[in-house]
């Protein structure tokens, strides 16, 4: 089961019902796993999405929308690398979902990188230009919750 916890000066506390639940069940001094994220914020997920279709639609490359994107995360060396039985070093594109990248820290350096790639296809060199760009093109296209 998952559950969301809040850290506090005294320890971890359940942060909803469901985390209350889990925790009602859950007997004393025993040992549990736990995966500590700070969940991805929509925000954030708006303005990246933002940043890639800006990109996308300013760019003449690619005409599908997936494969760019593929191309933007092999740029930004978001990928899994394997060498195959012969020895070759392969990359592999990763996606940028929440199941993929949970935590909002590492979604945040990921985005980065994908912003640095995404400035030199669009040959912008100022990143608080581009971010002004892409603040804007979200609200147009995602709405006043994505500013």
């Amino acid at each position: 089961m998952k559950g969301f916890i809040r850290k506090t000066l005294t320890g971890w506390v359940p942060a909803d019902e469901q985390a209350r639940r889990i925790h009602q069940r859950e007997k004393l001094n025993q040992v549990y796993r736990a995966d500590i994220v700070q969940p991805r914020n929509y925000r954030h997920h708006c303005l990246f999405m933002a940043l890639l279709d800006l990109t996308f639609e300013n760019q003449d490359r690619y005409t599908d929308d997936r494969a760019f994107r593929s191309a933007v995360a092999l740029a930004a060396g978001h990928v899994d690398t394997f060498v195959t039985l012969d020895g070759e070093i392969h990359m592999v594109p990763k996606r940028y979902s929440y199941d993929d990248i949970p935590d909002e820290q590492d979604f945040g350096i990921e985005f980065g990188k994908a912003m640095t790639v995404c400035a030199g296809i669009l040959r912008m060199h100022d990143l608080g230009e581009l971010e002004a760009e892409v603040s804007r093109y979200a609200d147009e296209h995602y709405g006043r919750a994505a500013a």
